[in-house]
């Protein structure tokens, strides 16, 4: 009788199956450390003195070896088919390796020797099945929920190994001219590093070469907003050159409606999935039932602006025209600026010559210049009755909803919105309960008090349509652990996590600003080595903040009643110590 085949996969998350069972006991961080430890380096026996030294660092020898016993005996008690596969004696560990095992991470390598082995011949073909197979294989980082020492350097190596098999994919279809598959890799590789700019300027020559201008500038974009949010800089001269070659070009390409979209990965967003599994299922109850209105909410830096991004880009790849827009302090008593910017934007602008001349003329109350682009149009009357204020609110509708694709709007800062255009949004939401809308606002829970007009327009709008509230909280520690680790690019450790996370306490802007400020993108691997002998991480070293999180602080401290302000002043004088 054959013996059962143990398949065991780490990539991604952990996951035992034996004898056609899934085996669910090995339910501890530090037994699938343990487990994983030995079927990765099955090829060689293990010392216990090593594992109990690697496992245990900071207790003494005895403690040690007596904690690797007692995790042995958790694995046995949880697998009892181990012994199959694992020999034990009082000095050694090992993996048979005759016993039938199937691992992918092991699986993932091999494709890769395939796909070196398929270059040097020069089959393209058989490179490129090679390279899928290998991208299909690579589920996810290394064991994602364990942070031991031994596994950071393994986890990152295999990482680079898939982004090089992203990169060559890419580089194939470039070469085949197969624009559509090399854009939707491009997108995975950006979505994995937000920051890159050749990236993105790669991803605009190829939405380019598609014919989807509007795409290549929405890449554009992005790239600037991420840049600015993230690290406080301006794009590079290559990126900004690339843009202005996009402008000079002839009047922008208007996709016709996308009958098989690219499907984007999900992106790599820390903490947030529950509320991007909100996003699109408001965003396909926008598609099927009508317009949809989304409020996410919650504090300064929780990362409001990069999931509703984020989504909007998305939506884009989905096929949707896109709009985004913010509201500003300053300008708060702006009427209608935030639809103003709406349809300048690149996917509404050149769409407004549908319209009738009646609604165009009504248009120019808040675009102007489209009188300069029509001569002949007529000039429009004063705003004095009911009924004409209506007809411009209608004009306002009818041209944002002139477009045939799915509309998603995005309004960042909606607590600092005018009044007038808070009432034509409910306006525009009930106008047409066939149209393919779905409008996502953000804002700042501690800027709402109980009778601000947004609350005032929730309540009515929930009279009469679905609307999605969303409340981000800050990340947890694990969280706040992946999030640096993408930010600088590399795995940290522990003690370094736990510092980051209650400096920043969680919120994803604070965490970005940290670890940048730390330039921990070329720091050593521990933040608590030989500069810093005190074990004081880097982190306190500067001593300025960034404009943006100066002006998020200031403005909290400005809320503060007097006496609140000075007993913080007081705190901050007297410090942590």
């Amino acid at each position: 009788m054959m013996m059962p085949t143990l398949h065991i996969r780490l990539l991604g998350d952990f996951s035992l199956i034996y004898n056609d069972r899934q085996v669910t006991s090995l339910n501890t961080t530090r037994l699938q450390s343990l487990f994983a430890y030995l079927v990765l380096h099955r090829d060689v026996p293990q010392q216990r003195q090593h594992l109990a030294f690697l496992f245990w660092p900071d207790t003494t020898e005895s403690q040690a070896r007596n904690n690797l016993r007692q995790l042995l005996h958790q694995l046995r008690q949880a697998l009892p088919a181990v012994e199959q596969f694992l020999s034990a004696d009082a000095h050694l560990l090992h993996w048979h390796p005759v016993t039938p095992c199937h691992l992918d991470v092991a699986e993932f390598e091999q494709t890769l020797t395939l796909a070196d082995e398929t270059a040097r011949r020069n089959d393209q073909h058989a490179l490129q099945d090679a390279l899928e197979q290998a991208d299909n294989l690579y589920r996810g980082a290394l064991l994602p929920g364990c942070y031991d020492e031994w596994i950071l350097p393994e986890r990152e190596r295999l990482r680079q190994r898939h982004w090089q098999v992203l990169e060559h994919l890419l580089r194939l279809f470039e070469g085949q001219g197969d624009h559509v598959s090399a854009i939707r890799y491009a997108q995975r590789l950006l979505a994995l590093d937000p920051l890159s700019e050749d990236l993105s300027r790669r991803l605009m020559r190829l939405f380019t070469l598609n014919n989807d201008r509007a795409s290549a500038l929405r890449v554009y974009h992005t790239c600037v907003t991420t840049l600015q949010r993230e690290l406080g800089v301006e794009p590079d001269p290559a990126t900004r050159e690339a843009y202005e070659r996009l402008m000079q070009q002839e009047t922008p390409v208007i996709p016709a409606r996308v009958h098989q979209p690219l499907l984007a990965a999900i992106p790599t967003l820390t903490g947030r999935k529950l509320e991007w599994k909100d996003l699109q299922n408001a965003w396909h109850g926008a598609i099927t039932a009508g317009p949809h209105f989304v409020l996410v909410t919650g504090e300064a830096g929780i990362g409001k602006s990069r999931l509703a991004e984020d989504f909007l880009l998305w939506a884009s790849q989905q096929g949707a025209v896109t709009a985004k827009t913010r509201s500003y302090a300053a300008e708060g008593q702006l009427s209608l600026a935030p639809v103003t910017d709406w349809l300048r934007s690149a996917g509404l602008r050149a769409q407004l010559r549908q319209l009738d001349a009646v609604w165009l003329t009504e248009v120019a109350r808040i675009l102007p210049e489209l009188f300069a682009e029509q001569p002949g149009l007529p000039h429009y009357e004063s705003v004095t009755e009911y009924g004409q204020r209506q007809r411009f609110f209608e004009a306002l509708a009818r041209a944002i909803l002139v477009t045939s694709q799915p509309l998603l709007l995005l309004i960042d800062d909606l607590q600092w919105c005018d009044q007038e255009t808070l009432e034509w949004l409910h306006f525009l939401l009930r106008f047409d309960p066939t149209a393919r809308l779905l409008v996502v606002g953000c804002a700042r829970e501690e800027e709402l008090p109980p009778h601000h007009p947004l609350r005032t327009f929730l309540l009515h709008l929930r009279n009469s349509m679905r609307v999605t509230e969303i409340t981000l909280q800050p990340l947890d520690a694990a969280e706040t652990a992946k999030l640096a680790s993408q930010v600088a690019k590399r795995e940290l450790d522990t003690g370094s996590v736990m510092h980051l996370y209650h400096e920043t306490g969680g919120y994803p802007l604070f965490v970005v600003v940290e670890m940048v400020r730390a330039d921990l993108g070329r720091a050593p691997a521990s933040l608590l080595e030989a500069d810093h002998p005190h074990g004081q991480p880097p982190l306190d070293d500067a001593r300025t903040l960034p404009p943006r999180v100066h002006a998020v602080l200031v403005g909290r401290l400005l809320q503060l009643s007097a006496s609140a302000r000075a007993f913080v002043e007081l705190a901050a004088t007297i410090g942590r110590e």
